[in-house]
């Protein structure tokens, strides 16, 4: 029961089909409903399975959750905790009950598809927002192409019937998906998990047949939502996978191509990057601001969902926004979740002993969260859900293996995760690397 629970849960948080359609009915709390129901029949579940498959994880996630309490306290008293806490929970429930239920290999391959059916209905519904009209002005949203276009007298009922020139009309979902680069985000990730549904075995045609319709929609409103994050993390996915054929070197030299002709082009709807364009200025801004906030609030940052009041705009960056919402301690937790994540796919990956289709199902991850957290470099989502449940499977992922090779087999793949130096290694390169653009945009 508790699996069926959280299906269904998981299904109402990103469709959200009562918020949509049905929206008199939330003011009786249905979803909160779902969830007492969902952790309950979980834990009782769990409890008959025995211990729970990520405790280190669980540890992490416990103090990140106290670094989100104290952020507040230190900064605000106990006036935003509340707050604070209750915002948290959403990621951290989500986290805890994906750790809970997907502890077979089976139940890891039902969630990938549910996510494939989730954004499967959303971007269906995304669609007939930009071609027919369907509830447009919420998931459609007008931005000038430039700033000395001339402005048509009308708007355009139906965006894609918009030939003024004057708009670049970006697609976006509902709920947390709700700004187009989060649901960007979301799309690429989905791409490799879209290709676990296919054997490696089978044929190019059998390929495209099967999976060839998802990406061909997933991809063209990723365009829609002409996020440069979300063809920037695409790319990184794609270099990364590429790198194992082609080596270092030639994927080195073929990302500055691909970084350059993008350059060229500004593919996107005319929106280009470049450091002395006015949205990437804006974003070196909040970064500079973000070191700021660091260097004053070394410990616990300025407090959880506090980076717009000592800033004009977020952070535009989600590492940059955890250290400076929950400094050092914070983000040395948060990473750590995101490194242990890495490693225990990447442990699944190195074993000789983990049958194919799992060994494969963990690289399609690494990819997917490679992705994902190249993304995070352009946006403020260092809570979104989808991160947490993407942390929870990969290592849930690795408690398969462990659960499917014995000790004996492999005693490498139950050897606990080392993962402290390694967070530290990346909290300073990310810092780092944030501080050096900052430097060089302002020379």
């Amino acid at each position: 029961m508790g699996f069926r629970c959280y299906l269904l849960y998981v299904f109402m948080v990103f469709v959200r089909p009562i918020e949509q359609f049905a929206p008199d009915l939330m003011a009786w709390r249905p979803i909160l409903i779902l969830w007492c129901v969902t952790f309950l029949a979980s834990l009782a579940e769990s409890a008959r399975a025995g211990k729970p498959p990520v405790p280190r994880s669980f540890g992490l996630l416990a103090g990140l959750s106290l670094a989100v309490a104290l952020s507040q306290l230190f900064n605000g008293g106990f006036g935003g905790l509340s707050w604070a806490v209750g915002d948290f929970s959403t990621p951290a429930m989500l986290f805890v009950l994906t750790a809970l239920n997907v502890n077979t290999f089976a139940r890891c391959q039902t969630v990938v598809r549910l996510f494939i059916l989730c954004l499967t209905l959303l971007c269906v519904e995304t669609l007939a927002a930009y071609h027919l009209g369907f509830r447009v002005e919420e998931l459609v949203i007008p931005q000038m192409a430039s700033e000395d276009v001339e402005l048509p007298v009308d708007i355009a009922v139906i965006p894609a019937q918009d030939t003024s020139g004057a708009y670049v009309w970006r697609v976006r979902s509902v709920g947390f998906l709700r700004d187009p680069n989060d649901f960007a985000q979301t799309l690429v990730m989905m791409v490799p998990w879209l290709l676990m549904q296919v054997s490696a075995t089978a044929s190019r045609w059998r390929v495209l047949m099967s999976i060839g319709p998802f990406i061909g929609l997933f991809g063209y409103v990723l365009y829609l939502t002409h996020s440069r994050g979300g063809l920037v993390g695409l790319g990184a996915m794609g270099l990364f996978a590429l790198r194992k054929r082609i080596g270092n070197v030639k994927t080195g030299l073929l990302a500055a191509l691909a970084l350059a002709a993008y350059q060229l082009k500004g593919s996107m709807g005319g929106r280009a990057m470049s450091t002395k364009e006015q949205s990437a200025n804006e974003r070196i801004e909040a970064w500079s601001e973000g070191l700021i906030m660091l260097k004053e609030h070394p410990l616990f940052g300025v407090g959880y969902g506090n980076f717009i009041e000592h800033h004009i705009r977020t952070a535009h960056n989600s590492y940059v926004l955890c250290f400076a919402e929950l400094g050092l301690v914070g983000y040395f937790l948060w990473m750590g979740m995101i490194v242990i994540a890495f490693k225990a796919v990447t442990r699944v990956i190195e074993s000789t002993q983990v049958s194919p289709e799992l060994k494969r199902t963990a690289e399609f991850f690494r990819y997917s969260m490679i992705g994902f957290m190249v993304c995070a470099w352009f946006l403020s989502r260092a809570y979104i859900p989808t991160l947490f449940i993407m942390l929870a499977m990969a290592i849930s992922l690795w408690a398969c293996a462990c659960k499917e090779v014995s000790i004996k087999q492999d005693a490498g793949l139950h050897t606990p995760i080392l993962w402290r130096k390694t967070t530290l290694w990346a909290m300073g390169l990310t810092m780092a690397g944030v501080s050096m653009l900052v430097r060089i945009s302002t020379m």
